[in-house]
């Protein structure tokens, strides 16, 4: 059976190609956002090209599909959509005016109407989620606890607005919260406003309801990075919810940095 995957930016697609290497596999990207070269017969469509997407899927004679890697939303005025395009919008209705989570997980719905199965990645990389317990040497303080447990009250509450999935913390203060930008861009802009004590914590976990088949919260080894740069002191992700891209590469880049990252 032949497997279509359905890839944006970042690692993940890669990945997911490695462990898909011995069977039969189609690759479809979308232009601007997919990188070409991913592999050597990938297809490139704009984003809103729904019709020749699903035809695409049909000729190629594909039962399951697999998203993986960021996508970056476009604005109503970036999105050329086609006739099955429009359709699709009109049958979100009030789901395209959402956020990201209700957004997608109401294009994977409408994908299974067509009578496609839909595969987490975590059906292919078995050890992608995040365990429960620290997995780093350094382990987090008891301040560093009272940050968590801050950060992960106030995502709750917010998590029905689909705003974002991370916070920054330090010394009880809400540094930051993930919007529009990214994890990236939110450490980048917390590192200038983190006091000049040690600590601070990037809490990111999974939305309530969160689909677990596309968009969950997820972390590498430039998180690692970028944490370090920001004098930040460690992670706290959602266990069993949240991607640990190169999982052994973002634990021993922590260990060298002292960096802690603990699953919740």
């Amino acid at each position: 059976m032949t497997l279509a995957l359905i890839a944006g930016s970042g690692t993940l697609p890669a990945e997911i190609l490695q462990a898909c290497r011995h069977r039969s596999l189609v690759v479809i990207g979308f232009e601007g956002q997919t990188s070409p070269d991913l592999h050597p017969e990938i297809a490139l469509f704009p984003l809103g090209s729904i019709g020749k997407i699903l035809d695409y899927l049909r000729q190629n004679g594909i039962e399951e599909i697999i998203f993986a890697g960021a996508l970056r939303r476009p604005s109503w005025s970036e999105l050329h959509l086609d006739k099955i395009g429009t359709q699709w919008m009109k049958k979100l209705g009030w789901r395209a005016l959402k956020g990201d989570n209700d957004l997608l997980s109401g294009i994977l719905d409408l994908l299974q109407q067509e009578g496609f199965t839909i595969l987490k990645p975590s059906d292919i990389l078995t050890d992608l989620l995040a365990p429960s317990g620290c997995l780093t040497v350094t382990q987090p303080s008891e301040q560093d606890w009272a940050y968590i447990e801050r950060g992960v009250s106030i995502l709750k509450i917010l998590s029905p607005y689909d705003i974002g999935q991370s916070i920054v913390i330090q010394q009880g203060l809400v540094l930051g919260v993930e919007a529009i930008e990214g994890t990236a861009n939110l450490i980048q802009r917390c590192s200038s406003l983190k006091r000049p004590e040690e600590g601070g914590v990037l809490i990111k976990i999974a939305k309530i309801g969160q689909d677990q088949r596309i968009d969950l919260p997820t972390i590498g080894p430039n998180t690692v990075d970028q944490i370090s740069k920001a004098g930040l002191k460690g992670i706290s992700v959602s266990a069993g919810s949240t991607q640990i891209l190169d999982s052994a590469i973002v634990i021993e880049k922590a260990n060298a940095l002292g960096i802690f990252v603990v699953g919740i």
